[in-house]
């Protein structure tokens, strides 16, 4: 945890002014995605409701979530984390929030393998049959069929 607020704090409060020009399109696309991260984020932990925690192991009464913001990626609230913080470093016009952002990249990788890890063992077969057909972290926009 302590190396993920890390990486945040690299991201989004890095004292400096930017260092080169962004055009208008790319600071609205960055606002717009940063608009999108939050609601996917909130969405997320809306579906967990008082399951909600900051330690990833699911509570003792949780059931395994496979509706909602879970239905697209198996952890909606790192994906929402790590598209906010692109849409951030890419803001700060910078190098430092783009090195923390690659940091926050790896640190959320390894906390996702871990979770995930933890739900197997919680919930076996079922959490292998929804992680065959959900994507980790990036939601799949066109399925074939």
């Amino acid at each position: 945890m302590a190396a993920q607020v890390a990486c945040l704090l690299v991201v989004w409060l890095w004292p400096a002014p930017p260092l080169w020009p962004l055009p208008t399109w790319v600071t609205v696309a960055c606002w717009a995605a940063i608009a999108a991260a939050l609601g996917f984020g909130l969405w997320g932990a809306g579906v967990l409701g008082r399951h909600l925690r900051v330690h990833p192991a699911p509570p003792a009464r949780a059931e395994l979530r496979t509706d909602g913001a879970y239905a697209r990626v198996r952890h909606p609230i790192y994906a929402a984390v790590l598209l906010g913080s692109t849409a951030g470093a890419v803001l700060a016009a910078r190098p430092e929030p783009l090195v923390g952002l690659v940091g926050l990249a790896l640190v959320l990788h390894v906390k996702a393998g871990y979770e995930e890890g933890l739900l197997r063992a919680r919930f076996g077969d079922a959490y292998d049959v929804y992680a065959s057909r959900v994507p980790r972290l990036v939601p799949r926009m066109l399925v074939r069929r």
